[in-house]
């Protein structure tokens, strides 16, 4: 069958229909490769963004969302910050025969990839392990973690939490004022930059680039914002914004300050979550020991996923391994 694969502007109004269609379509659909949350991406971040569509039959069977830009004289397809999850999408599942006869739409995506980009990198989902494709073409595949929590009720939660935070939790929670506010933007990206700093670390973009970001997706209804608030001292002690799916809530952008105050406001606002129907809450990223550790408490199982990354001549290779590019926020 006669296969078309290009490459697309984003912003262009016929490229972002198709995609939409695809994306609606696809059984790799998530919030994370969405028309809307691309909208927000190049909002926030300056990247620009492109869209590999393979097409048969007059259909788009196949497609990949790309955030780029220049660096140097280099064309760099990157994972944007606080971003889990990039995926190829397809239409309808490819059999085996067909990936085995190197005949699948996943090689024409990759391939669009690597005549286009320099450095080209993806997240694959949980759940996708077969790989194989990507290591036939020479791409480098790197395990990654996240870990998940499946919905339960509050009490049955907190039972499996480890004794300390189980202790922590039930001492603390009456000093805190848990409540969701839609308008505490500000205060998330505020104590997000403040744990940043506790690390060591620089928070990737503009403070008000990202609360700009999680306004546009709030505004989208794709952003529940939840803070906690020392009673005694009257100031909020943590703060978390919750990226929607269809049926998983993820840990996206959040900070506290030293003490229990986020131990409380999982322990409140979680189980708010699922019976509301969200059947899964993602930590997004179990990749820092230190803050892997946090997390593990909380009793959530370890999700493996997988990143791929191909680059281009040896100038390029020599600088990456020289330092590193395209952090994602991703503990």
């Amino acid at each position: 069958m006669k296969r078309d694969a290009g490459i697309h502007p984003f912003r262009d109004a016929a490229t972002r229909a198709r995609w939409q269609v695809l994306w609606a379509a696809s059984a790799q659909k998530t919030v994370f490769s969405s028309p809307t949350y691309a909208e927000a991406v190049l909002a926030a971040t300056g990247f620009q963004c492109e869209v590999v569509l393979i097409r048969e039959a007059g259909v788009d069977v196949a497609g990949t969302l790309v955030f780029w830009r220049k660096r140097g004289i280099f064309r760099q397809a990157l994972i944007p910050s606080f971003t889990p999850f990039t995926p190829i999408l397809h239409a309808t599942p490819t059999d085996e025969a067909t990936l085995l006869r190197r005949d699948a739409p996943e090689e024409a995506v990759l391939s669009v990839l690597e005549d286009r980009y320099d450095l080209a990198q993806m997240h694959y989902l949980p759940g996708q392990t077969d790989l194989r494709v990507c290591r036939w073409r020479g791409w480098q595949v790197v395990p990654l973690y996240t870990y998940r929590i499946p919905a339960q009720t509050q009490d049955a939660w907190v039972a499996r939490w480890s004794s300390g935070t189980r202790r922590t939790f039930r001492k603390a929670r009456e000093n805190y004022l848990v409540r969701e506010e839609p308008d505490a933007a500000t205060a998330v990206v505020g104590c997000l930059a403040e744990s940043f700093r506790r690390q060591s670390r620089k928070i990737p973009f503009t403070q008000d680039r990202l609360v700009g970001w999680i306004e546009h997706l709030a505004r989208a209804g794709l952003v529940r914002l939840f803070t906690a608030t020392d009673k005694a001292r009257g100031v909020r002690a943590a703060a978390v914004a919750c990226l929607l799916d269809e049926t998983v809530a993820y840990y996206w952008l959040a900070g506290s300050t030293p003490g229990p105050a986020m131990t409380v406001l999982l322990g409140e606002a979680v189980p708010l979550l699922f019976q509301e129907g969200y059947q899964w809450f993602d930590f997004v990223g179990a990749n820092t020991p230190t803050i892997a550790e946090f997390k593990r408490r909380f009793s959530p199982s370890l999700i493996p996923y997988f990143r791929i990354e191909k680059v281009k001549g040896r100038m390029l290779r020599l600088i990456l391994s020289l330092r590193t590019l395209g952090a994602t926020g991703l503990d």
